[in-house]
């Protein structure tokens, strides 16, 4: 017997439903199910056209849109001034394909992520906001699995601990605290929603972007305590030495990065957190 409340849990797409819905896509697949619908009725028998219009509510309800592409579709030929009604007017931040930490302060700048202010880069007072609010809302303090693999776009997730994952029966992967975990969670959609090209990306560039997000934080996400970042030079006696950069909450005391670079690679890292590595 099939199982229907499992079956649609399983058809829903989080990205582009609740609060992440699109209504000008939401807008263009109903007139599009209603035109298939009309032309069933005409075409078959009354009936069989209501019934496929209840379908593709359906369809859309769960999925966020009935034809494969439609956010995509909707950016590029639905006139701006009918985008501009539901506030969807065309993007004006960044369309990236790879990033790398070279590229996150211009990234997150350019999608009005971030901002320079002097020699230093900081959160953007909108995103801020917008981020915090997630935060406060609750969703974010225990992601369950739809939440997980939208933000990194795997196909399974299977939880280990409160911040161990595997994805998609491979790979392990593991936050610093909750707190990590749940600032990543809160700030993805925001991020998706100002970035194209994000559901491109792969893990380690979607965490690259959410790490380097963490690091421009002054205030834990935890307890809203300041955050204080620190770095240092990390000697090995049979390694090159390395760039250990760490934000911790000077009031629960949870890390919310750690994170250890190469000499090479620290710089775009530093950047982020407005650190120097030590003496």
């Amino acid at each position: 017997m099939i199982d229907i409340p499992d079956t649609l849990a399983h058809l829903e797409q989080p990205e582009y439903t609740g609060e992440n819905r699109c209504l000008p896509c939401t807008a263009v697949n109903v007139v599009l199910g209603l035109a298939l619908a009309v032309g069933l009725g005409v075409a078959v028998s009354v009936p069989v056209g209501a019934l496929a219009f209840a379908a593709a509510l359906l369809l859309i309800r769960v999925r966020g849109y009935l034809v494969p592409g439609t956010p995509t579709l909707t950016r590029r030929y639905l006139p701006e001034r009918a985008l501009e009604l539901f506030d969807k007017s065309p993007r004006t931040g960044p369309t990236i394909e790879t990033v790398s930490p070279d590229e996150l302060a211009a990234v997150l700048t350019a999608a009005d992520v971030a901002t320079a202010r002097g020699e230093s880069i900081r959160l953007s007072a909108g995103f801020e906001t917008r981020w915090d609010e997630r935060l406060s809302s609750g969703g974010a303090a225990e992601p369950g699995s739809d939440e997980l693999q939208s933000m990194l776009g795997a196909e399974e997730v299977d939880r280990l601990d409160d911040v161990a994952f595997v994805l998609d029966g491979i790979r392990r992967i593991r936050w610093e605290s909750t707190a990590a975990l749940a600032a990543d969670t809160a700030a993805a959609p925001e991020l998706r929603s100002r970035i194209d090209g994000w559901d491109d990306l792969g893990v380690d560039e979607r965490r690259d972007l959410l790490t380097g997000l963490r690091l421009l934080r002054e205030r834990c996400p935890g307890c809203g305590s300041e955050v204080r970042t620190t770095a240092e030079r990390l000697e090995h006696c049979c390694r090159r030495p390395r760039i250990g950069i760490s934000s911790v909450c000077a009031g629960c005391n949870e890390p919310v990065v750690e994170l250890v670079a190469s000499e090479s690679s620290a710089d775009p890292w530093l950047e982020l957190a407005g650190v120097s590595d030590g003496p």
